[in-house]
């Protein structure tokens, strides 16, 4: 299982990993609650870009004496848009921005950086989607993925 604290201290590091490697508007800050419906009140007065993501569910693998812990992960990296206040071009271009930093933050989850622990692994592709009007209407795209542990 992967240690919760240690967990976001992971999403800092990520969400620095890929600011350093894009130009323009940035990640500007992380939140993290138990499930989605708590990242609603997480992200109430929240303005700018921000990396969300929900405590990793678990599922165990193994007996007692050798086992592992495969850790379900869902981010989301979201703005607040206001509703219908975009035209179709300034909703294109905004999805634009965020999948240029969404193909940034892919490219730190595939480079092996994992935690810093040679313990932790990416055992399933990524499932990247958009994202519209969620958690009170923030706009972006989520990554669902799968990292195993082994304890």
């Amino acid at each position: 299982m992967i240690q919760i604290q240690r967990y976001c201290e992971w999403l800092l590091e990520l969400k620095e990993r890929v600011n350093q490697a894009v130009k323009g508007p940035q990640i500007d800050g992380i939140a993290l609650a138990v499930h989605e419906g708590h990242i609603i009140r997480k992200l109430r007065d929240r303005r700018g870009i921000i990396l969300c993501a929900k405590y990793p569910d678990m599922q165990v693998k193994g007996a007692a004496d050798a086992f592992s812990t495969d850790n379900q992960v869902l981010l989301f990296l979201l703005e607040k848009v206001p509703s219908g206040q975009q035209t179709d071009e300034d909703e294109l271009l905004h999805y634009q921005l965020m999948q240029r930093l969404m193909t940034a933050l892919r490219e730190r989850l595939w480079d092996g950086n994992l935690l810093c622990d040679e313990s932790i692994r990416l055992t399933t592709d990524l499932t990247i989607e958009w994202e519209y009007d969620i958690f009170g209407g923030w706009n972006g795209l989520s990554v669902s993925f799968k990292l195993e542990d082994f304890d």
